[in-house]
């Protein structure tokens, strides 16, 4: 899909559904111009598969719309470092409910 949108600045995902096969390519998926990214109506596979800088590069990510219990999965309490790479230039995150900040939300998301 980023070769045949190389351009793509808005992104929304609406899979409820586990994905089938996880097995990720040894080829990174890199989308250069993604600004948005909604996860707000995807299972938590993708956001592991959009927010893990192994699998995917998100250089100029800005906007992330998402359930707050998404990331906190993936990033195992915000302990986990595979995501900060991808969230690191995120200016605004939008959650389905309001939440404290736990102690490490800052070490992920700087810019907010």
């Amino acid at each position: 899909m980023s070769q045949d949108f190389p351009y793509l600045e808005n992104l929304h995902i609406s899979n409820f559904y586990p994905q089938k096969n996880k097995q990720h390519s040894s080829t990174m998926i890199v989308f250069p111009d993604l600004v948005t990214l909604n996860l707000s109506k995807s299972h938590v596979d993708y956001a592991e598969q959009f927010l893990f800088e192994k699998n995917t590069r998100l250089s100029r990510l800005m906007k992330l719309t998402i359930r707050y219990e998404t990331p906190a999965i993936v990033t195992r309490i915000f302990t986990n470092d595979a995501v900060r790479l991808n969230c690191f230039n995120l200016q605004s995150i939008h959650t389905n409910e309001s939440f404290v900040r736990p102690e490490n939300f800052h070490g992920y998301f700087p810019l907010l």
